[in-house]
């Protein structure tokens, strides 16, 4: 029985494990070094400062009235909203960095966020953030 050499056992064999080892690390260093830092964006969040402004609370419930803390403003058939850059002008002239938080509802629709958007760019909002919808 020539072509008989041993019990059939191979044993552990180290070198292809080195090899595959090696092959890994040379493609981790090679996808470390092609990765992009993302810059830091310096936002800040309406009333994240204790101390600071208590934000502006704009809600708009599923029908299109808006409210400001609460207290309907406007038509809910108003698409210009001139009672809301009424009343935002006259908070900003007391503090112009107030911050403004848009909250609709799940149900509100587009158009109507896009109106208040609108009116806060009519009465100029600098700190203008979006609240999650109540559940």
């Amino acid at each position: 029985m020539a072509g008989n050499v041993g019990d059939g056992e191979f044993g552990f064999q180290i070198a292809p494990m080195l090899d595959i080892l090696f092959v890994l690390l040379l493609f981790f260093i090679v996808s470390a070094g092609a990765q992009k830092h993302e810059a830091s964006l310096t936002t800040q969040l309406p009333g994240g400062a204790p101390g600071g402004d208590v934000p502006l609370e704009i809600g708009i419930d599923s029908d299109g009235q808006v409210s400001v803390s609460g207290q309907p403003v406007g038509d809910p058939a108003d698409r210009q909203l001139q009672p809301l850059v009424d009343r935002l002008s006259q908070v900003l002239a007391a503090n112009a960095t107030q911050p403004v938080v848009v909250t609709p509802v799940r149900s509100a629709k587009h158009q109507r966020v896009i109106d208040v958007l609108n009116a806060c760019a009519a009465a100029k909002v600098k700190n203008l953030a979006f609240g999650s919808p109540p559940d």
